[in-house]
Parts: C-alpha cells; structure tokens; sequence
C-alpha cells in the first residue's frame, strides 16, 4: 500500500471489526438486489417527481438508511467520528464539488450513448405549474436527505469499515456497491467514477460532509437543469 494511503488509514482506523463488515456488506448486497428488482419489474413513471409521495417515502426509506448505517458505525467507534461526521476544511468542499463537475461532464457525454437519464425514467415529460410545489418538496429532498443518507452509507461508514482491504480497495468496493445499488449498468460508466471521487475526498479530508455537499449539488444541479428544460 503506498504511504499516503497507510498514512490515512493509521488515521482512520482503530481495529478492525468482521462484525461490521460483515453487516455492511449484507445491507450493500441487499440494496444492490432492490436495486434491479426495482428497475426491472415497476414501470417508469414519467410524474414522479410531481407526487408528495415520493418525497414522504424517501425520507422514510433513507431515514432508515441512516439509523442502519450508524448502527454499523457503532461496532467501529463512536458512531458519529466513525461515520466520519467530523469536523472539515472547505477546501475539500470545494474539491469535492470540483471532481462532480468533472463527473457531470463525464455524464453529460455519455448520455447519447448511455441513456441513463432515460431509463432511470424520473424526468417528467412536460412542466406542469399545478405541481410545482410538490417538484419543489421532492428536488429538496433529493438534494439533502438522499445526499446525506447515501454518503452516510457507503463513503461514511463504508469506507471506514473496509479499510481492513486498503484504503484503494475500500474506496474500490464502496464505488461499486454505490454505482450497482441504482440498478442500472448503463450508468456505471458514471457512478462508479463518482463514488470513487468522493471516497477519495472521505479519506483524505477524514470526514463524511464534503462529500455530502458535493453529492447534494450534482443532485440539485440534475433538477435544476430538468426544470430549466421543462419550464
């Protein structure tokens, strides 16, 4: 392993727990399968985002997340530093956010070849004023509880956790896990390289929250760029 990474591992690390591990990778596995269950038996709904629905249930099923999560963190730690809810230096907010523009372009590249976009199947066909305070409740959600929820997991306590495999392994791992978890194989080309970026910015920043930020302004931007195409 090189040194930058031992460096931050000796950090990170008290000792390593199967027990966590173990409990991760199970509810990485779980998510993963939902996952493509999800993508492949519902039909894509085309007005998701104009349904108060979605927002109530996304914060219910992360909320979830998030306890699950910091229970993992538990058997590492103190639940909160092991999740790497700690204290940062904005620099890497801005690197972070920095590395996802990088990933928007790489996206928005791909897109033509890809479709991703299109078979995630939650842009609205046309704009629909009636709605707008429910596309505006759902973007919110989308922009910090889901953010926060997904980071909490997979860079925040998944990253800590495998750090047993080497900091590039766990990194590696979460990226994967992340990118899988949404279903699609067509957007791994995208998410993986997003995971990866941010699991790179957890560890060296030691701390969860510049990626949260940067998770929650790619979504933002996602939305905002449906609307302005909509409206």
């Amino acid at each position: 392993m090189p040194a930058i990474w031992s460096q931050i591992s000796d950090r990170l690390s008290t000792a390593p727990s199967r027990g966590a591990i173990a409990a991760w990778l199970a509810i990485a596995a779980l998510l993963i399968a939902l996952g493509f269950v999800g993508t492949s038996t519902d039909e894509a709904n085309p007005d998701i985002l104009y349904d108060y629905a979605f927002a109530g249930g996304s914060v219910v099923i992360y909320g979830i997340l998030v306890g699950v999560a910091l229970t993992i963190a538990s058997r590492l730690g103190h639940p909160l530093g092991a999740a790497g809810l700690k204290r940062f230096k904005w620099r890497w907010v801005g690197i972070a956010v920095g590395l996802i523009l990088l990933v928007l372009i790489l996206a928005q590249a791909l897109e033509p070849l890809l479709h991703a976009g299109d078979k995630q199947g939650l842009e609205p066909g046309e704009w629909r004023p009636d709605r707008a305070t429910a596309f505006a409740l759902n973007a919110l959600v989308a922009s910090t509880v889901v953010p926060f929820a997904e980071e909490l997991f997979f860079r925040g306590v998944g990253v800590r956790a495998l750090l047993p495999f080497g900091g590039v392994g766990a990194i590696a791992i979460t990226a994967f896990a992340f990118g899988l978890g949404h279903g699609l194989l067509v957007a791994l080309p995208v998410l993986v390289p997003f995971g990866f970026a941010l699991g790179w910015v957890r560890l060296r920043a030691y701390s969860v929250w510049p990626g949260m930020f940067a998770h929650g302004f790619y979504n933002g931007s996602a939305l905002l760029v449906v609307y302005f195409q909509l409206s």
